[in-house]
């Protein structure tokens, strides 16, 4: 694990330095490895402060970026509450990763509709032909419908497409994928 320092207005020791690289290994028992931490400390220079140095540690890990902030009156202390925050974040997140990973999850919501009280049925059914359009041309015909989706074939992609509302009542595009030539 690689550890990079950076202060403004302070030293750390090398003795520190060890106690740093040390605690910030034992975070590693939270996601895994971490890949890289970066330990930031600021000294202020404000005596209206009573908390004179903020300590901001960054951690790269393989699937996420984590980051707390601390401030005390000297280097360690506020890297203690930096460290703390740090802590209770990767908690949490490992909890909800182990609770997505549980089997309730992980069902096939699709497959499984013998669980369900109600089986969706289907109350009408619509056929029409797709027409070239580009998608800001689709966006306005289906405003000019009032639909909450247009269907299209993509005049910049030449496969099918949709412009949907989305909830913040910008609009969507949903594109096909390109199928890939099996020889």
């Amino acid at each position: 694990m690689q550890v990079e320092y950076r202060c403004k207005g302070c030293v750390i020791s090398d003795d520190s330095k060890a106690l740093i690289e040390d605690r910030v290994h034992r975070l590693s028992k939270y996601l895994g490895e971490v890949d890289r931490a970066e330990v930031f400390f600021e000294r202020s220079q404000n005596p209206a402060q009573s908390d004179k140095v903020h300590a901001e540690i960054t951690l790269r890990l393989a699937s996420t970026v984590a980051r707390a902030k601390g401030a005390a009156d000297d280097e360690l202390a506020a890297f203690d509450r930096a460290e703390h925050k740090l802590a209770h974040q990767l908690e949490k997140l490992k909890g909800r990763l182990l609770a997505r990973s549980h089997p309730h999850h992980r069902t096939d919501k699709v497959a499984d509709l013998s669980q369900l009280d109600e089986v969706p049925q289907i109350v009408r059914s619509k056929a029409f032909e797709l027409e070239v359009l580009d998608p800001e041309t689709a966006a306005v015909r289906m405003e000019l419908l009032s639909h909450s989706f247009y269907l299209f074939i993509n005049s910049l992609t030449e496969r099918s497409a949709v412009v949907y509302r989305r909830g913040d009542g910008s609009v969507g595009l949903i594109d096909q994928a390109e199928v890939a030539d099996p020889s």
